[in-house]
């Protein structure tokens, strides 16, 4: 087959810090250059760094309680033109905001076939904001956006099964990966636990993430408290950055927020840690849990995204089911009481079974599968099924 020229679009994309941004990332870097020629549609990014595809930046706008995110214009004038001159074979849209919605009206004007993502639950967001009231709507838009694509790509199965049981079509599973030579145990750092105030015997939890309402993040504090009647030599490390920082850390000046960290600076903070400690149920996969696993972390998690996937109960992590805030806390407790050196070791070999290199091929796959099987785009149902 002759070389696919794709042009991704992203509201999101590096050096923007978030699970979209760096999986988008590495699934391009993996793609066969033999096999595609990548364009990237982005918002433009708010510092600088080296792009290894053309490039082609848009007009943002800041998210509410998202600062460090963007949300992209809409853009066809700067659309027509980058197609025009690139001549694209495929469309991948990873985001559906007013950027993503842009380039599919264009991409489905102009005939030019179109896969789509589904990458972060909005619809699940919404009552962590008090707008449970529009949870119906957003899902509606959602559907109505993805089902105007051939394809819509989704992480796990779990969320494969909830979109087909909301009249989502064609969803196929496109599972992240991770970058074990990255994340890897070797970067375990003395000199940072240090830093932490650890001391011999002592053992760390470490939460990777943003710090706001939709990631739970009152409950890992609260587990974290509860385990300390009977693990006393455990301490709390929790990284990123988001709007419940400042107020935890003025209610917590015991836990260490360590704000956003990233390169092998991140990859030393998962590995100098002992327990990976994630109470989010918001996510549609949860990359962070694979870069934890890669660094020989057991996990302790809801039974959801990644951790259902790749965590295997009582052996490297423990799970509980979703909204069961007392069995997050037991599954904590029964971590604890793990050897976390045999069970990191287990969690490393289940991570290396996920490649961003597999994952890759079968992009490749379904990329190909669309463009030779395009007819004609599905028809939307409009009636209501929420």
């Amino acid at each position: 087959m002759a070389q696919i020229r794709i042009s991704v679009v992203t509201e999101t994309y590096v050096p923007d810090v978030n699970g979209v941004a760096i999986s988008l990332q590495h699934l391009i870097s993996s793609l066969d250059p033999e096999r595609f020629l990548v364009q990237i549609v982005r918002t433009r990014p708010r510092s600088e760094y080296t792009s290894v595809h053309e490039e082609v930046g848009c007009r943002g706008i800041t998210i509410p309680m998202y600062p460090d995110l963007q949300l992209g214009l809409p853009a066809p004038r700067t659309l027509r033109k980058a197609w025009n001159a690139f001549q694209p074979d495929l469309v991948y849209i990873a985001t559906e905001g007013p950027l993503g919605n842009s380039a599919l009206s264009l991409a489905r004007k102009w005939d030019l076939p179109v896969l789509s993502a589904f990458h972060t639950n909005f619809h699940r967001y919404s009552s962590y904001y008090g707008l449970s009231w529009i949870r119906n709507a957003t899902l509606a838009w959602l559907r109505r956006f993805h089902n105007r694509t051939l394809m819509t790509l989704v992480p796990t199965t779990e969320v494969q099964t909830m979109l087909k049981q909301q009249y989502f079509n064609n969803v196929e599973l496109l599972p992240h990966g991770v970058d074990c030579q990255h994340f890897h145990p070797e970067y375990r750092n003395p000199a940072l636990r240090h830093s932490w105030g650890v001391t011999a015997g002592e053992r760390v939890l470490l939460y990777v993430g943003r710090i706001a309402a939709e990631k739970n993040i009152p409950l890992a504090i609260k587990a974290w408290q509860q385990a300390r009647q009977q693990f006393p030599d455990i301490r709390l490390v929790m990284v990123g950055d988001g709007p419940m920082r400042q107020e935890m850390q003025l209610k917590h000046p015991e836990v260490i927020f360590a704000g956003v960290k990233t390169g092998t600076e991140l990859a030393e903070y998962y590995a100098s840690a002992d327990l990976f400690v994630f109470p989010s149920m918001t996510e549609t996969f949860g990359l962070v849990t694979l870069e934890a696993m890669a660094s020989a972390l057991p996990v302790v998690a809801y039974n959801m995204a990644a951790a259902a996937t790749h965590v295997r109960q009582g052996i490297d992590g423990f799970l509980a089911e979703e909204n069961d805030e007392a069995g997050f806390i037991q599954a904590l407790g029964d971590a604890l009481a793990m050897d976390l050196t045999l069970a990191g070791i287990d969690a490393r070999a289940q991570a290396e079974d996920a490649s961003w290199q597999a994952v890759a091929e079968r992009f490749s796959g379904l990329a190909e599968v669309v463009i030779r099987g395009k007819s004609e785009y599905p028809q939307v149902e409009l009636q209501s099924v929420v």
